[in-house]
């Protein structure tokens, strides 16, 4: 969809954003009854607001089809409910814009699809780890933290450390499963960097799939590693340096569902490597 078309869109339905932007009661109202139905009392306790309040948001919600009543219960209407999940995904978006407004200031965000920048709102209840004056590898203490912990590892990586082979390898000899999408630059520095004695056991667990490696092309410009539990991700400067001193780190469903999607998209432009 254009450009022009958007704003034609907005023309006919800006009266209906000032209509949901302007009431936080009406917010609230349509928050809370997307997860049941509800009575004034209900709504009053939850939201903290007087129920004289709440009658007056419910009646213009109800002028605009999106509430109706059913004895003394509260209900979402069809569009109420879509309209509500909306209303939750904007808000889960500012949020996590505005918390971690320091890694997407000033950083690359193009390696991302644009349909998952859309759904950035997964992202909201992440922890950013910050590099600190006296602890200046904190954000790799807390990644290294995450994969020793972890039974199941999934990543793309377009940045390479010299402690990763060793670690990776340890991982796979305890069981655990490994798959790696390389851009090609660091797949030919990662293979470079393993002592020509373990080359022969690299042939073996790839042939065996203990771990998997795609070799990706292209220019990549996040890194991110997901987990049976975690996920962490990382970005680069607009510069084109990998900014080591920010991650995002946590264990929300959400945001361990969006980025399995991203590995997905990456898995798909890139290629399986056999040695």
């Amino acid at each position: 969809m254009n450009t022009e078309t958007i704003i034609k869109f907005y023309e006919s339905i800006k009266d209906d954003l000032k209509f949901h932007s302007i009431s936080s009661v009406r917010v609230k109202i349509m928050i809370s009854l997307n997860e049941e139905p509800m009575k004034t009392k209900d709504l009053r306790k939850l939201i903290g607001i007087q129920s004289s309040t709440i009658i007056h948001g419910i009646k213009e919600l109800e002028k605009q089809n999106l509430v109706s009543r059913r004895g003394d219960y509260y209900y979402l209407s069809e569009t109420g409910k879509i309209m509500a999940l909306k209303l939750i995904d904007i808000i889960r978006t500012l949020i996590t814009l505005k918390n971690f407004e320091k890694l997407w200031l000033n950083h690359e965000i193009d390696s991302i699809p644009n349909y998952l920048l859309n759904d950035i709102g997964y992202l909201s209840n992440l922890e950013l780890v910050e590099s600190e004056k006296i602890d200046i590898f904190r954000p790799h203490g807390a990644y290294m933290q995450v994969i020793l912990r972890s039974k199941k590892i999934k990543g793309v990586s377009p940045i390479f450390y010299p402690d990763y082979v060793n670690n990776f390898k340890n991982m796979i000899e305890n069981g655990i499963s490994v798959e790696l999408i390389l851009t090609s630059t660091i797949l030919r520095k990662t293979i470079g960097s393993i002592d020509p004695n373990d080359l022969a056991y690299l042939t073996k667990v790839l042939s065996e799939e203990t771990l998997k490696i795609w070799e990706i092309e292209e220019e990549v410009k996040v890194a991110f590693t997901i987990t049976d539990k975690f996920t962490v991700l990382g970005l680069f400067f607009l510069n084109g340096s990998y900014d080591s001193t920010k991650l995002l780190i946590g264990d929300h469903d959400d945001a361990i569902i969006w980025s399995n999607r991203l590995f997905e998209y990456y898995r798909g432009k890139a290629n399986k490597f056999i040695l």
